[in-house]
């Protein structure tokens, strides 16, 4: 009963070369269902293992563990159009502007055998995506895309693609050989390509059209110009139910109480660029 909620930005590519920028949203068909503070705190003393437990339940007793897959697209024409960088990992697109379009499903329907073998061996890389998909500028997908596979390679090994739980459904045949975590029981003398040996195969197979745009200027580290930090917190607020407004407000105050009063101050003060009523409300309950 959680959304999953992709915060970089991927580009779609079309057999033309056409790009647009997207993000991903999964969505419980169940709804989104939480536990307030107090519930929380209680289960972590008493039954820390209390929502992986009812997952588990769930799906052991076939009922519908099941997720859907929408996604928002927005022109690359239209990225300096917006009054906040779209790149920016800390902003969402909103949905009024960039619909969420349905384009699939996922069902939890089977629970691991083996929890080492199907979970705990499970490689996750932005940089593992197909023909199709690619990168955008976003700065820190850019840096995700090596920094996790170095990650897998260190804590798997080199293959750790060829684990069966991260491996394609298709078959893959190429000349990699040997090293940690090698799957394959491949033979002969050939480990490199291009090769004239067996007619030079196993060869690369195409990796469809991409995308091509130009690039000028001069390069240098330089902060997001568009933040706008503030609007995007407010209006999430303002379309909060007043339940969960009262309880982000409980959380607040509970995560702000043991903190100096210095720093209470400068929270506050960022909080009612974002929503006056909501600084009033923490403010009075830290006292302030």
């Amino acid at each position: 009963m959680m959304e999953g909620f992709g915060v970089n930005t991927y580009k779609w590519v079309n057999a033309e070369g056409k790009a647009v920028y997207v993000k991903y949203h999964w969505k419980p068909k169940l709804g989104v269902q939480t536990l307030d503070r107090h519930e929380a705190t209680k289960l972590a003393g008493e039954d820390p293992d209390y929502l992986v437990r009812d997952l588990r339940n769930a799906i052991a007793n076939g009922q519908d563990v099941e997720f859907e897959l929408f996604v928002q697209l927005m022109q690359i024409e239209d990225e300096l159009k917006q009054d906040f960088d779209p790149l920016d990992p800390t902003k969402t697109w909103s949905e009024d502007k960039f619909p969420l379009m349905p384009v699939g499903k996922m069902v939890l329907n089977k629970n691991p055998e083996n929890f080492f073998v199907e979970v705990e061996q499970a490689a996750f890389c932005p940089s593992s995506i197909v023909p199709g998909i690619e990168f955008s500028a976003d700065k820190l997908l850019q840096g995700r895309t090596f920094s996790y596979a170095d990650t897998q390679r260190h804590r798997l090994g080199p293959n750790y693609l060829q684990i069966e739980v991260n491996r394609p459904i298709v078959e893959v045949n190429n000349s990699q050989r040997d090293g940690g975590m090698q799957m394959g029981k491949y033979s002969g003398p050939v480990n490199y390509e291009p090769a004239s040996i067996a007619g030079g195969s196993p060869m690369e197979s195409q990796i469809g059209t991409q995308s091509t745009f130009a690039v000028g200027g001069d390069a240098m580290s330089k902060k997001i110009s568009k933040t706008n930090d503030f609007q995007q917190a407010g209006e999430k607020y303002l379309s909060l139910s007043k339940k969960d407004q009262k309880h982000l407000i409980d959380n607040l105050v509970a995560d702000l109480m043991p903190i100096q009063k210095s720093i209470q101050q400068r929270v506050i003060v960022n909080l009612t660029k974002a929503n006056p009523e909501l600084s009033k409300s923490v403010a009075k309950g830290l006292k302030l």
